[in-house]
């Protein structure tokens, strides 16, 4: 989670004023405290030692110390305004996700696409896209170091986010606004990967995963006769609603609870059979009192969803 290693353009840009700002920051404080520190020790006050001689004013000073900072602020001003354009630009032909914020995870639609996801955002690498950011219930914030910059998600509110990752890889973020209880649990992780891969992904994204074999078979119908039906999605099921994460696709996903725990069989026992042990504060119910067996076959059934 490095912000100095910036892999999109406008996170660039970004990292480019902020160095164009340290090194004369850095000679101006340099040449203030130098001239102090010379000043104090060479001309301090000597036991006995008369005032010096009073001066009332110099013009040519007095115009250098107003016209030379006034003029440094001019150049940054050009070159902040400049940044503002390209960070700020959009593509028209960028590909758009609206990405929604919730306690304690983020939602990712693909409207063009048909595409519907949770907890890991797909970009293309090398090409344009516009995140849309809005809120389902709080303030929340997007945050990933290597983009370069966040906007904030706040419900009622589109904030758009003009991104281009130039190199394939896993970046992961945070949500950097306050939001209760998993707010340091509310992670980021964003998978850019050259475009027949993603292309390949929306594929994958757009057919029904259906149950291979009898164990997931049998973890279908628990499922789907429990209440895991009144808050996810399983796309080719009656599963529809919208309350929590899609669960299409869940086992092609890397984490789990927004980042929480990898997705391993084990660790998603373990959230279904007790996730307040997991991740305190979440609202989805525990279901201790579900057999092992179903147990086995939803984990079987739910970790084939790929």
């Amino acid at each position: 989670m490095d912000s100095f290693n910036p892999v999109t353009p406008q996170g660039s840009a970004i990292n480019d004023l902020w160095l164009w700002a340290l090194f004369p920051s850095a000679l101006v404080l340099l040449l203030v405290g130098g001239l102090l520190l010379v000043i104090v020790i060479r001309f301090r006050g000597r036991p006995g030692q008369p005032d010096p001689p009073q001066v009332a004013g110099n013009r040519r000073l007095e115009i250098f110390w107003t016209a030379t900072p006034a003029l440094v602020l001019a150049i940054f001003f050009i070159l902040v305004v400049r940044t503002m354009r390209t960070v700020d630009a959009e593509n028209p032909s960028a590909l758009r996700v609206n990405v929604l914020g919730h306690q304690w995870w983020w939602e990712y639609q693909y409207p063009v696409l048909g595409v519907v996801t949770a907890g890991e955002l797909r970009l293309p690498a090398g090409q344009p896209a516009t995140l849309q950011l809005s809120a389902a219930d709080v303030i929340h914030s997007f945050w990933v170091p290597q983009f370069g910059w966040k906007r904030d998600a706040i419900p009622g509110k589109l904030n758009l986010l003009p991104v281009q990752v130039d190199r394939p890889g896993v970046y992961d973020g945070a949500c950097t606004e306050y939001c209760l209880t998993q707010h340091a649990w509310m992670r980021i992780r964003v998978i850019a990967e050259p475009r027949e891969q993603f292309e390949a992904w929306v594929r994958q994204q757009g057919q029904p995963a259906r149950p291979s074999g009898e164990l997931a078979a049998r973890g279908q119908q628990v499922f789907l006769s429990n209440t895991c039906v009144n808050c996810h999605t399983v796309a080719g099921t009656a599963a529809t609603a919208r309350v929590g994460p899609d669960l299409s696709h869940l086992g092609s996903r890397s984490i789990l609870g927004s980042g929480v725990v990898e997705n391993t069989p084990d660790n998603l026992s373990r959230w279904i059979r007790n996730v307040q042990d997991v991740k305190p504060g979440v609202l989805m119910p525990a279901y201790q009192t579900l057999p092992s067996d179903d147990l086995r076959a939803l984990v079987e059934y739910l970790e084939g969803l790929k």
